[in-house]
């Protein structure tokens, strides 16, 4: 599977977050984060333009749900710690 990962925008706390669209696609599937010696992957899953899940975390960093508002998607607030 052909993947582009694009930074949309800087966060504020030193993390690195990519977003990972397929091929032919606007709807990112999954969010690539990089910390110093951490790393995660975080599945998403897409209503629309609404996050309706994810996995791979228990509840979403604040920067994902950021930058996943930045591009113009919706996250429910139950998704936040």
């Amino acid at each position: 599977m052909h993947q582009n990962g694009t930074q949309l925008s800087p966060t504020s706390t030193g993390v690195e977050v990519v977003l990972h669209v397929r091929e032919n696609e606007s709807v990112p599937w999954c969010a690539e984060i990089v910390s110093g010696e951490h790393y995660a992957e975080i599945g998403l899953w897409f209503n629309g333009t609404t996050l309706a899940d994810y996995d791979g975390v228990f509840f979403l960093p604040r920067d994902v749900a950021e930058m996943l508002m930045a591009a113009g998607y919706a996250v429910p607030k139950e998704c936040f710690a």
